[in-house]
């Protein structure tokens, strides 16, 4: 699968997630009306009254539903900007089979850029009618160079080495440098303090890749200790 099969993919599931949380919202909070309490906004309590238990386990149920609500909103609207930042042409993933020759296209844009600026700002000594671009531009142009030029050198040697993998008890561990990963496959779902440990140190779920990864890091090393550690 190439890397627009898995953009794609994505895409798919995150319009879905977004459906599927928006429903949700609209069901929980619409259950909180007062056609479908039966109590009406703003009646007090009627302590002492036979409706009182009745009354309080509404207002319960109310909050719980206006809590999900809420809350698959808020998932609804990380989805939606998942799902915008897929269609940002200005990212370059690290996973995109691409991205070398997209770095390289975006490091000799800004360079061509930085040149204009600097023969302008030196136009701009001499014609006092243009005005010169600030100083804070050029340098916020060369530390996204240098910063592009680092991740650049880091995938070209990535791009050179081959996986590896390791077993350990029964964990399969894939250092993944075709997707830029490392990858933990388990037989069945780790425990609640192996996910736990796995979160800290940086591992998500991926359901499409149906394993625990995270960007693969120099100290690779260290993970594979921790995942040791884990199975011991």
């Amino acid at each position: 699968m190439n890397y627009e099969e898995k953009i794609e993919r994505k895409r798919e599931r995150y319009e879905a997630l977004i459906v599927k949380n928006q429903r949700i919202s609209n069901s929980s909070i619409g259950c909180c009306s007062e056609e479908r309490t039966g109590i009406p906004f703003g009646q007090p309590i009627l302590v002492g009254h036979h409706s009182e238990r009745s009354h309080r386990n509404a207002i319960k149920r109310m909050e719980n539903q206006m809590r999900k609500g809420f809350e698959a909103s808020n998932k609804a609207e990380y989805y939606e900007n998942k799902l915008k930042s897929l269609d940002n042409s200005n990212v370059i993933s690290s996973d995109d089979d691409k991205a070398i020759m997209k770095l390289k296209e975006k490091i000799e844009h800004l360079e061509e850029q930085r040149t204009s600026i600097k023969e302008h700002n030196k136009k701009s000594r001499k014609d006092k009618t243009l005005e010169p671009y600030r100083s804070y531009v050029l340098t916020n142009l060369g530390a996204n160079i240098r910063s592009t030029k680092k991740r650049l050198i880091k995938l070209e040697s990535l791009a050179n080495k081959e996986n590896k993998e390791h077993t350990i008890n029964d964990m399969a561990v894939i250092e993944n440098y075709e997707e830029n990963r490392l990858q933990v496959f388990f037989d069945g779902k780790p425990n609640f303090n192996t996910r736990t440990e796995l979160k800290r140190n940086g591992f998500r779920w991926s359901p499409f890749n149906g394993c625990w990864q995270r960007f693969i890091q120099p100290n690779n090393r260290r993970y594979l200790d921790m995942l040791r550690g884990l199975a011991q």
